[in-house]
């Protein structure tokens, strides 16, 4: 596992030393500021600095891979509303339909599908609130099915394709995302007093800890062939 590991760090390095030296630099820096620094606006703009640097990135490495690129921004969109706004049922809205292309692009299946799924977003989100649950556990739940959807998808593609840098990216960038979703998820719990609040700062810690990283790696998930990518540097 250590030498897959290293190979695929070392593949990366060879090709974006720069990216990499950004990324850790960042990523680094965020995470200091957050032990020693709680709060500090400073470290927010780091991070949305951070996820912006993955469209950019993944614009210049695969821009041929439309439903790549379009995940990526929809899930900057919706940290830009997640970090400067208090619409969070809105924003973790916008998370499910950047779930919705990384299944779309996933399983090779068209993005003209995303009518329907909206269609059916709305009705999963209707009889939700008719049970009785409120808005942002009503969307969680559909945006936590897509994950799971899309972590199976990613095991699929990795047992198919290992010897792929991108399938293996896919596939440990949506671990790190899974991880950082179950954080949010005892971030939310803890809040509304189910868990202890002790587990508050370090659930808001490790959510970033988690989520960097998953970004990183789905840039660098294309799951078009090389060839196609349209690689600019």
């Amino acid at each position: 596992m250590f030498k897959t590991w290293w190979r695929d760090y070392k593949s990366l390095l060879d090709t974006d030393r720069r990216w990499i030296a950004i990324w850790l630099l960042t990523y680094f820096t965020f995470l200091i500021l957050d032990i020693f620094f709680p709060g500090f606006r400073g470290s927010a703009l780091l991070k949305y600095a951070g996820i912006f640097s993955c469209i950019v990135y993944a614009y210049q490495r695969s821009r041929k891979d439309a439903a790549l690129i379009l995940a990526l921004f929809l899930t900057f969109l919706a940290d830009t509303i997640l970090v400067w706004t208090n619409w969070e049922v809105f924003g973790v809205t916008i998370f499910s339909f950047a779930q919705f292309m990384h299944i779309s692009r996933q399983a090779d299946k068209p993005p003209k599908a995303i009518l329907g799924f909206s269609i059916v977003l709305i009705l999963l989100y209707t009889f939700a609130r008719i049970a009785g649950f409120s808005s942002i556990y009503a969307i969680g739940m559909i945006y936590a099915t897509e994950l799971i959807i899309n972590v199976g998808l990613s095991v699929q593609r990795y047992n198919k394709h290992k010897r792929q840098l991108s399938a293996r990216c896919g596939f440990y960038g949506f671990l790190c995302f899974i991880a950082c979703d179950t954080c949010v998820g005892i971030r939310h719990l803890a809040l509304d007093g189910v868990f202890t609040p002790k587990v508050l700062a370090l659930a808001s810690f490790l959510v970033w800890f988690f989520y960097f990283p998953s970004q990183i790696l789905l840039a660098n998930s294309s799951t078009l062939p090389s060839k196609l990518q349209n690689k600019t540097r």
